[in-house]
């Protein structure tokens, strides 16, 4: 779910003069089904959008909602729940191990509105900003995302606690090449929550007129100008998939000098040989091609498009996880 949807469910909801029950995962450990940053609201006529996990920890999550939503005072809170049958805290009644803290805040049309309104205005605008939720309610930060390292933080200090969330999301992927596989990869990405932009040097092609998913499609006269174009470098993954050889390569002499966290080339072992062979021509170092993950994507066995953009978003989410866990 994208976090634009939900605030934007949010707003309608205040604006219609309802209260909204809002629940968030603050922080989780690995195997935990509810992850940073999945959020969840319940209205009134128990209305639901989103996920914190689900299981009874959820439905029994969601009754309770209704009887928070009932009493005029509500003071928020953090909640760590443990996903095992037996051991030290308070457990979930799920048993799929990890544990994870939610927090919980009931928004209020008179109190929330105009922050809610700015929280969407941001989002639609994609402008980097903080949200924070404390003891003492929900409020905005603007400020430049160089100055903000993190996506998500909990801070807790005796009986205080601190949540912040970077709305400017760094999930984010660049796809360099338009076709059909660039399209299923834009698909699958955007479904698990990426910003994603794509880029082709052809403009009248049936793929990207197809590609309703990407937040972003540019239309360069050169693949080369790609690397420029990306905003957040630091946080873009790039992967290559264009019609040719020297597309490729075109595209990756621009990506070298910028700081991508990851850069994979879709293609066959001969062809990946070739590319390399032609990036060396290019002054390209062996240092240089290290960064390359080349070919692209866990092992499948068949080669359409689908199949591709699910081995490679398979692969990220696996790298991506290995990094935060």
């Amino acid at each position: 779910m994208k976090t634009i949807s939900y605030w934007k469910k949010v707003f309608s909801l205040l604006k219609e003069e309802q209260k909204v029950f809002l629940a968030m995962v603050v922080d989780h450990t690995i195997h935990s089904p509810g992850t940073t940053g999945a959020k969840l609201l319940v209205t009134e006529n128990k209305e639901m959008m989103g996920t914190i996990g689900g299981g009874i920890m959820e439905y029994e999550l969601v009754n309770r909602a209704q009887e928070i939503l009932s009493n005029k005072n509500f003071i928020p809170e953090v909640h760590t729940l443990n996903h095992k049958k037996s051991g030290s805290g308070e457990q979930s009644g799920m048993i799929c191990a990890g544990k994870q803290t939610n927090l919980y805040y009931v928004c209020e049309p008179e109190k929330d509105g105009k922050i809610v309104e700015e929280i969407v205005q941001v989002l639609s605008e994609s402008q980097p900003a903080i949200f924070s939720i404390s003891l003492e309610g929900l409020s905005l930060q603007k400020q430049k995302l160089d100055a903000c390292d993190f996506q998500f933080s909990l801070t807790q200090d005796d009986n205080k606690w601190h949540y912040q969330e970077q709305l400017k999301n760094f999930n984010r992927i660049a796809i360099i090449g338009g076709g059909h596989c660039s399209l299923a990869l834009s698909r699958v990405m955007k479904n698990l929550g990426y910003d994603v932009v794509a880029f082709d040097t052809r403009e009248n092609i049936s793929t990207l007129d197809q590609n309703n998913f990407a937040d972003s499609i540019q239309i360069i006269d050169d693949y080369k100008k790609a690397a420029s174009q990306i905003n957040l470098p630091e946080k873009t993954d790039v992967v290559i998939m264009t019609t040719d050889v020297a597309s490729d390569v075109c595209g990756l002499l621009g990506i070298f000098d910028k700081p991508f966290p990851f850069i994979g080339v879709m293609g066959s072992e001969n062809k990946i040989s070739e590319i390399k062979n032609r990036l060396k021509t290019e002054g390209i170092s062996d240092n240089q091609l290290s960064r390359l993950t080349a070919p692209v994507g866990l092992p499948m066995v068949s080669n359409t498009p689908e199949e591709i953009a699910i081995s490679v978003a398979a692969q990220l989410l696996q790298l991506r996880n290995g990094k935060s866990n």
